[in-house]
């Protein structure tokens, strides 16, 4: 019977240790994605409301303000109306509105501008490609609020509301 069991201890021994380090990769594996994924899920969360009353004097999304925007090459920027998508702690996001003939552009949508403009003569253009963080300060004077339809139209391009950690805002 000894032989039996030194016969089994053997090839039983080496299972038992394999299954152990495959335990131990495994944990490995998942501390490593649990930690990449940190950035991630420790974001502030997109909300439709402010956290407090305190924000409702700041750029709120879905207005048009008039604002130093940066020009992409951050060379500087200049005043120009933009729209305000989602609202941060210390800044804004926005996307551009241009008066310049963008409808050859699939990622421009005609956005009316006499509402929020009346020395316009025509409507303008939406830049739906990519939002422009700006900072608080860079907001000169609210122009308007953005029309239901073109609002709608933006929403399904971007999340919208107020960007917070409803852990630090209760």
């Amino acid at each position: 019977m000894t032989e039996a069991m030194e016969l089994l201890r053997g090839p039983l021994s080496a299972i038992v240790v394999l299954g152990f380090l495959a335990a131990v990769i495994y944990g490995f594996v998942c501390l490593v994605r649990w930690i990449r994924a940190a950035p991630y899920r420790f974001q502030p969360q997109v909300h439709d409301t402010p956290p407090d009353t305190g924000w409702r004097s700041r750029p709120s999304p879905g207005q048009i303000w008039w604002a130093v925007v940066p020009y992409a090459d951050g060379t500087g920027g200049k005043v120009r109306p933009c729209l305000v998508i989602r609202t941060h702690g210390r800044g804004v996001e926005v996307l551009k509105i241009t008066s310049q003939d963008k409808s050859h552009r699939k990622n421009y949508i005609s956005i009316p501008t006499t509402r929020w403009d009346p020395r316009a003569q025509k409507d303008s253009w939406l830049d739906l490609a990519a939002s422009q963080f700006i900072y608080d300060h860079a907001f000169r004077r609210r122009a308007g609020n953005c029309d239901d339809e073109t609002w709608s139209r933006v929403a399904r391009h971007h999340r919208t509301g107020w960007v917070y950690d409803p852990n630090l805002h209760r």
